[in-house]
């Protein structure tokens, strides 16, 4: 038809024809039949030439370019045989047994290449490519025979010969650049070799030439896997979707766009996307393992488990699949159910396949360490870390990083073994453990010289059984009731966030005791006597300081839910950051939370980006410059400078302006010393070099001395402010003092990890022992710790805080109290922190409490959400009278010349219980009316639970068996 078009001069119609036919050929297409519509496309006189003339002035003349920036190929013409010749000024003569007017070769090569291509999508991939290298042999090197080379690098990828395929694509694109298939394949393989940039722009071309969708769609979707190689995720998911508006139902595209988006932390976009997947082909795997890990991820745990269960249903049982169930490991250990992961993981570990035995062995270390099973845990981190890591091709670079954490832990269990039956008043990690291996467990490296030289090996695993009789089951159980009621306020309801009931549980024991303990030293100072501590069993007073005692201060009260979150996750690294090496310290060792990082939104933490880049603008526009990595200033007061600054809307944008990687601090006001400024967190932009386009926002808080001295003064303030305010008794006053407290404690940031759970544990306890416990939780997408660390001073932080958490006792009207440099209205919170708690969540989670005199109760610790309180009216108390040493918690009262007055008895009991009582009992000796009768007594903290053992037992619960 085409011949016919072009003799009948109807030119365009002919090309376009030619074009179409062309760019649909494959390697199952006779080659001679492609360079024959090469030719045709390209060249003057066409017609004749494919009619036979021998006429030299109607053949192909010069080489020919390609418009769509295809490379320019070298001039062909076909021969009978289906091989290209170099054209030159002559008639081509013909080869032995072909005729000159219509060539036909005596031994036709397409049978040969037909069977090739059979055998290669049959599997018998070697056989193909000795028959096609047969071929290409045979044939004369000046006049390939492209379809043979077409197939044969087919072949070599497959065999991941792939600079072999590289080569016979290569021919075929130089001898036919408008074959879209030849760029398509050589793109393939180039992204196999990881030549990325390469196969980014061979899949273009291809994309440029192909005129079909199906087979646009194909290259989308391998462009989509090179740049999700880069890391390039925003490309990929452009990729990507185009790949499946082309090809709706493109099983490969959906998925890998699911995996991109959540990559780029757009989890909700990646869940429907692995849901198209699943759609169109209900037992995919792969996608039912990424939607399981998404699930995970935006913290929708039923259904994450759900599709781990279909996920690996999928597998064959003798041969499951290890990463998987590894995962689902993890989101059972996240959610405080140890002893599930345990048994998960068990099912595994001894697979003879199993590439990830270093993994699953470290977290079932992790979960028996937690659990107080030490023996059991030691035996799986020496078999972890002692797997041979020589061979890098098959341990990763996760598996070697858990290896040395390996031998940190299998070190910390075997401390705590041998302190568990000690009293908990002798138990201070970061004092009994040096400096150096503090420092390296942090940092999650391997052991250096100095750590190997200076560090003493803790001894084996004690072999004699306790003779320490268990606490008393009845009262545990009631304190533990008690404590999970408290903590169930705990949680944060923001994706990334999971409901982790063992962690809860620790909270409320730890709000417990700490309540406790406040209750206590108000009544010694309210009967005029210092409360002392053994100096020994206290994070406080530096490494070395081990014996005498000291006053009872800020640290110690820190100490207790900084102990109790040390013991209930030993793999994580809570350790006081004063107490790591002096050199550590002074360089400023401290936390690192990113917002954003690469092309990644983070998934906890995004949520807050936008404000903090808000806070970034004003602390430019005031201060005029910001400072680099060498810590000098970036001037930036310029009017040109600062309108670039105040655009910026992105991370990106924000380098731009800046022009280098840079940070700014956050300057807080000192709420004791007025007119007076301290160093809050650093905001922080980076410019990642691995990553195209890629930024990372984050907050890094450097603990050095001189930063460290100025907030230890402050506490030392807020501390005896605080005290006041719970011995004078009035609960409006006790409520600020408390928010201004846990306010520079989220400012602080005194730890390498845990300074958000511990800061939310002190609040909770401040408001428990002022009989007005907060039982609201905390709004869906609001954290805490960010309204503090992103606000300028105590006020905005408690304008944000108070309207939903205050219990009702807390809300008389206050005076003014004094505040330092507050947000502007630009980086204040803008939207309505209740809008969350009034509309019921959609997602499984509870919906948080209305402020004002209603509260939602924190819900039952069981399988039911909501319904009554368990623990509900009990209320705690100190159980010490009259200054008595108290001995199990290390506080002993002194009398004082000035002392007077006798302790009150005190309790607290819930809003529904305050509404009941009959007559009040004051709290100290205010008489404002805002004591509670007292509901039966929880035991005390510190005396039921008077050991390590003890406490690991009563975070484990009944159900499990004893350490």
């Amino acid at each position: 038809m085409t011949d016919v078009l072009d003799y009948l001069q109807y030119a365009q119609e002919a090309q376009q024809l030619w074009q179409s036919a062309l760019t649909a050929c494959t390697p199952l297409t006779d080659v001679s039949l492609i360079l024959q519509a090469h030719k045709l496309l390209h060249s003057p006189g066409a017609v004749a030439a494919a009619l036979g003339t021998d006429d030299p002035q109607q053949s192909w003349a010069g080489p020919a370019s390609v418009s769509n920036g295809a490379v320019a190929a070298a001039t062909v013409r076909p021969t009978a045989n289906g091989t290209a010749a170099p054209h030159t000024s002559q008639a081509a003569k013909p080869s032995p047994g072909m005729s000159a007017a219509h060539p036909t070769p005596t031994r036709d090569p397409s049978d040969a290449i037909s069977l090739a291509v059979t055998q290669i999508n049959s599997g018998r991939v070697d056989e193909a490519e000795k028959l096609l290298s047969s071929i290409i042999s045979e044939t004369d090197k000046r006049t390939p025979n492209l379809g043979a080379h077409v197939a044969r690098g087919t072949a070599r990828a497959l065999r991941r010969e792939l600079q072999g395929a590289v080569e016979d694509f290569t021919l075929a694109v130089e001898h036919a650049p408008t074959f879209a298939d030849g760029w398509k394949r050589r793109g393939q393989a180039r992204s196999a070799m990881g030549q990325n940039q390469e196969a980014l722009e061979d899949l273009q071309h291809a994309i440029d030439l192909f005129p079909d969708t199906d087979a646009k769609a194909e290259c989308h979707t391998e462009r989509g896997m090179v740049y999700q190689k880069l890391h390039d995720f925003a490309r990929a998911v452009k990729d990507l979707k185009q790949a499946v508006k082309y090809q709706p139902k493109n099983l490969q595209a959906w998925n890998l766009l699911g995996l991109c988006q959540t990559s780029m932390g757009d989890i909700q976009d990646g869940i429907r996307a692995y849901q198209r997947a699943i759609d169109l082909q209900p037992n995919h795997r792969e996608a039912w393992v990424n939607m399981a890990q998404a699930r995970k991820e935006y913290g929708h745990v039923a259904e994450a488990e759900a599709a781990f269960t279909k996920a690996l249903s999928l597998d064959d049982p003798k041969n499951p699949g290890v990463h998987a169930i590894r995962v689902l490991a993890q989101m059972k250990q996240g959610l405080g159910d140890h002893w599930a992961a345990i048994r998960v993981l068990t099912k595994t570990i001894e697979l003879d396949r199993n590439p990830e035995r270093i993994q699953c062995l470290f977290l079932r270390g992790a979960c028996q360490h937690a659990l107080g099973y030490h023996k059991e845990a030691v035996h799986d981190y020496e078999r972890a870390f002692s797997i041979d890591s020589s061979n890098k091709e098959k341990v990763s670079d996760e598996a070697r990083a858990q290896q040395f954490l390996a031998f940190y832990q299998k070190e910390l269990a075997l401390y705590i073994r041998k302190h568990l039956d000690d009293p908990v008043t002798a138990f201070c990690l970061d004092k009994d453990l040096h400096p150096i291996f503090k420092e390296q467990w942090c940092k999650k490296a391997p052991p250096t010289h100095e750590m190997i030289v200076r560090y003493v090996m803790q001894p084996p695993f004690p072999s004699e059984p306790s003779t320490v009789a268990p606490a008393d089951q009845k009262q545990v159980r009631q304190l533990v009731d008690g404590a999970d009621a408290i903590g169930a306020v705990l949680v944060y309801r923001h994706q990334g966030f999971l409901p982790n009931k063992r962690q809860l549980r620790m909270g409320g024991l730890a709000t417990l005791e700490m309540a406790q303990t406040l209750r206590h030293l108000v009544a010694e100072r309210q009967a005029g006597r210092k409360v002392m501590v053994d100096t020994g069993g206290a994070s406080g007073g530096g490494f070395d300081a081990r014996s005498g005692q000291h006053e009872f201060s800020w640290r110690d009260a820190m100490d207790i839910p900084v102990r109790w979150r040390q013991l209930s996750e030993p793999n994580d690294q809570v350790i006081w950051v004063d107490l790591l090496t002096k050199a550590e310290f002074e360089a400023g060792f401290g936390s690192h939370t990113p917002m954003f990082s690469g092309q990644t939104k983070c998934v906890r933490y995004y949520m807050n980006f936008e404000r903090a880049l808000r806070l970034m603008k004003e602390v430019i526009a005031q201060e005029g410059h910001t400072f680099d990595a060498k810590n000098k200033p970036v001037p930036l007061a310029s009017e040109d400078k600062q309108a670039e600054v105040q655009a910026a809307k992105t991370a990106a944008d924000m380098w731009k302006a800046i022009g280098k990687d840079s940070w700014v601090v956050v300057p807080i006001a000192s709420t004791s010393r007025p007119g007076h400024t301290m160093e809050g967190t650093r905001l922080t932009i980076v410019k990642v070099p691995t990553q195209p386009d890629a930024f990372e926002f984050s907050i890094r808080t450097p603990v050095t001395p001189p930063r460290w001295k100025d907030f230890e003064q402050e506490f030392q303030e807020l501390w005896e402010g605080l005290m006041q305010a719970l011995a004078g008794g009035h609960k409006p006053l006790i409520a600020h003092a408390a928010l201004t407290y846990v306010y520079y404690w989220y400012n602080f940031m005194p730890l390498a990890r845990g300074t958000a759970v511990t800061g939310y544990i002190t609040l909770l306890a401040i408001f428990l022992a002022a009989d007005m416990p907060i039982t609201a939780f905390i709004p869906k997408n609001y954290q805490v710790d960010w309204e503090a660390i992103l606000a300028r001073s105590p006020e905005p932080f408690i304008q944000s805080v108070s309207p939903w958490l205050y219990p009702p006792a807390a809300r008389e009207t206050l005076q003014s109290s004094p505040s330092g440099q507050g947000l502007t209205a630009d980086s204040a919170r803008t939207e309505d922190p209740l809008a969350d708690m009034i509309t019921p969540a959609q997602d499984g989670t509870p919906s948080g409490a209305v402020a004002g005199s209603s509260q939602a109760a924190p819900p039952t610790t069981g399988d039911e959400e909501g319904g009554a309180v368990k623990g509900e009216g009990m209320s705690s108390n100190a159980d010490n009278q009259g200054g008595h040493t108290n001995a199990s918690s290390g506080l002993q009262a002194v009398p004082s010349p000035e002392s007077s007055g006798t302790e009150a008895k005190t309790s607290v009991t819930s809003s529904a219980a305050k509404a009941a009582a009959p007559a009040p009992t004051s709290f100290g000796s205010s008489t404002s009316g805002m004591g509670v009768a007292a509901p039966p007594k929880l035991p005390n903290v510190a005396t039921l639970l008077d050991t390590m053992r003890k406490r690991i037992e009563a975070l484990n619960g009944p159900a499990l068996p004893r350490i």
